[in-house]
């Protein structure tokens, strides 16, 4: 028996090694991307995102709001247990506008309609939030880029999870490859 032939499993063994490592990164996240609440004293996180988005949370409540379409909708969350909160009365305040969400029991969010954040610029969001004998008061910037802003900082930000995908069917081909040919070196030896 050949003395090399032995060390093909070995090398075998450790190319399916990090075959796993290339696979198993995109499930490694880092902090504040595991369903935790590492911003313990924090009211509001920036987000970068293609639509203009918030969060703001306290000790009771934790709310995102999404700008689509003219509209506001906000999911509103209990923050130590990240149940939905259904049927509160959301108030929002920004400058002038005033106005009550509406809430969709269907979808479990609050929606405004028609609201004033369609130009470029930042907006300070106040939400008063009753919900049976909890009441609180959140608040939170909303960031409303140019559209081109918006689309070029998603292209260079991190890469989606169709590009691992792709890093990953690439590190198989490659290590398949890799493997492929070691056995045939041996094979022709």
């Amino acid at each position: 028996m050949n003395p090399d032939s032995r060390s093909i499993p070995s090398v075998v063994r450790r190319l399916l090694l990090l075959l796993m490592f290339i696979i198993a990164a995109p499930a490694f996240s880092g902090p504040g991307h595991d369903g935790g609440h590492e911003e313990e004293g924090g009211q509001s996180v920036a987000v970068d995102s293609v639509e203009p988005r918030f969060e703001a949370h306290s000790d009771l409540f934790e709310v995102v709001g999404i700008l689509n379409s003219g509209a506001l909708v906000l999911s509103l969350d209990t923050y130590a247990t990240n149940e939905p909160v259904s049927g509160a009365q959301v108030e929002l305040e920004s400058g002038a506008y005033k106005a009550t969400g509406e809430f969709d029991s269907d979808r479990g969010l609050y929606r405004f309609a028609d609201v004033p954040f369609n130009a470029t610029g930042t907006y300070p969001v106040t939400l008063t939030i009753t919900a049976g004998n909890e009441v609180d008061l959140l608040a939170a910037d909303l960031i409303v880029r140019p559209a081109s802003a918006a689309s070029a900082s998603v292209m260079n930000g991190t890469p989606s999870s169709g590009s691992w995908l792709w890093w990953g069917v690439g590190g198989v081909g490659a290590i398949a490859a890799l493997a492929f040919g070691l056995r045939r070196r041996r094979a022709v030896a």
